[in-house]
């Protein structure tokens, strides 16, 4: 079994480039410094999903 968290792994590679990091935070996304593995930005992602998806539906927002 393969340990998420091993610096080799592209994602966590890609999550710790600055680069990168710097277009999550152009698009909005705020991205602390313990949210560098696949499990806790998932988390986020989830958590973040939880909180706005009542009021994105009540408000009855749509993508255009």
């Amino acid at each position: 079994m393969h340990d998420l968290r091993d610096p080799k792994r592209p994602v966590v590679k890609a999550l710790a480039d600055p680069t990168v990091r710097q277009r999550f935070v152009d698009q909005g996304q705020e991205m602390p410094p313990d949210q560098q593995t696949p499990e806790a930005l998932a988390a986020y992602h989830r958590a973040e999903v939880e909180k706005w998806w009542p009021i994105i539906k009540g408000a009855n927002i749509k993508a255009e």
